[in-house]
């Protein structure tokens, strides 16, 4: 199978980096990515996800609507929440708050 991710061709052994954790697994006792780090692509979850090589998790029943299960399977992580990382590439994203000092002023007559 092959994904495309922002015009690059996804495959096994493909490098990606983890660009969104929004709502990811909310409560749960998921292995999850980390921001900003590179992972490789081992697999492809269903309905389109990404399984990968640095991350395990148990398998479990997935639940239709009424509560039937429909398969078992590991979580996979979806392809939106990746970018993909062009070889030769190892750059981390980096998140820096940069905060404003705070000046004094004394306003005094000097004699």
């Amino acid at each position: 199978m092959i994904v495309i991710l922002k015009g690059e061709k996804i495959t096994i052994g493909s490098k990606i980096r983890f660009i969104d954790e929004t709502e990811l697994y909310i409560n749960t006792i998921l292995n999850r990515p980390e921001m900003g780090e590179v992972y490789t692509v081992s697999g492809f979850s269903p309905p389109g996800g990404f399984y990968l090589e640095e991350i395990k998790n148990k398998v479990f029943n997935w639940l239709d609507d009424q509560g039937n299960i429909t398969s078992k399977a590991e979580p996979g992580f979806a392809t939106w929440r990746f970018e993909p990382i062009k070889k030769n590439s190892n750059k981390k994203i980096v998140n820096i708050k940069i905060e404003f000092p705070i000046e004094e002023k004394l306003d005094i007559e000097l004699v």
